[in-house]
């Protein structure tokens, strides 16, 4: 259930802002500090500093306080129930009409659809340890938020147990869904590009990928694949002598 005291919250520290600038201009500004504030401890990038200052030099003190306001904001209302907030938020005050004409998928359907997809996943966990998802067109997120929460109804550990990829064209969206996926614990390579073209343009590791060491356990995974691959490519004699050693 959406906490709509959370979300009239969100947007009234939005408007508080800056009068002078665009709704969506300050949203899209307080998603660039807010993700790349998450990201920087883990990547210590002089890039990515310069990016938060950018957009920094263009706010006074007190309006970059509100900015963490909003932040703290989201952080309690994920903490009371992990849904879509900042997709909710983004529709709610119209700014998706404003932008693009976006609209996100409800989360009630995003939920239902990840029950369909992810029925007996516990059985796919105990035999390789973890999954890996995709997420081509991942919007703000809703999607893969709604995989974890079905992961944790069927008594697994996102955060071990699940990594994800997740693509989408639009800036915005590519910062909705890392700010989230980091507050929620969800191991993810959050890209910003264009998944029929494969061209890409950014990429962020959430916190927990560093902290769970996510790093490894794909690789382990690869190559385990690849012998697979090259044990199945072997003529059946040759297949017969490998298994004598």
């Amino acid at each position: 259930m959406i906490n709509q005291n959370k979300m009239s919250e969100f947007n009234k520290l939005l408007n508080s802002v800056d009068s002078s600038k665009n709704r969506v201009t300050v949203f899209a500004d307080y998603l660039t500090l807010a993700a790349y504030s998450l990201a920087q401890p883990f990547y210590n990038s002089p890039e990515i500093e310069e990016k938060y200052l950018a957009v920094a030099k263009n706010y006074k003190p007190e309006q970059l306080i509100i900015f963490a306001k909003m932040l703290a904001v989201v952080v309690d209302a994920l903490e009371e129930k992990a849904h879509d907030f900042l997709g909710n938020c983004f529709m709610s005050s119209d700014m998706g009409s404003e932008y693009r004409g976006q609209f996100f998928t409800p989360y009630h359907i995003c939920l239902m659809m990840a029950k369909m997809q992810f029925q007996g996943v516990e059985k796919i966990i105990q035999k390789q340890g973890f999954i890996t998802v995709s997420e081509p067109c991942s919007g703000a997120g809703g999607m893969i938020i709604a995989a974890r929460e079905v992961l944790i109804q069927e008594g697994c550990n996102p955060s071990t147990e699940m990594f994800v990829e997740a693509i989408d064209i639009d800036d915005l969206c590519f910062k909705m869904s890392y700010i989230q996926f980091s507050l929620l614990g969800i191991a993810a390579r959050v890209i910003r590009g264009n998944t029929l073209s494969l061209d890409f343009y950014e990429t962020l590791y959430t916190p927990v990928y560093f902290l769970n060491r996510w790093h490894n356990k794909l690789n382990r995974k690869e190559e385990i694949e690849n012998n697979n691959i090259i044990l199945e490519a072997q003529p059946a004699k040759e297949l017969t002598q490998l298994s004598l050693f």
